[in-house]
């Protein structure tokens, strides 16, 4: 029997260390750059444009 593992999106922009990041995206932001955009703004993330080209993303595994 196999397990289906949900997965979480986990943004780090450049010196998101600051801001409190790496943080996890919520999947509807992830849905277009726009919503992206309104949410690292929301998150105070303060260069939206450096964290759209350079940011690192990875998932992590849910638990269950």
């Amino acid at each position: 029997m196999t397990q289906e593992t949900k997965k979480t999106l986990v943004i780090d922009p450049p010196e998101g260390w600051r801001y409190g990041f790496p943080k996890p995206v919520p999947s509807e932001v992830m849905k277009s750059e726009s919503l992206l955009r309104i949410w690292l703004a929301g998150e105070n993330y303060p260069d939206v444009e450096l964290a759209l080209k350079h940011s690192r993303y990875w998932e992590v595994d849910n638990e269950s």
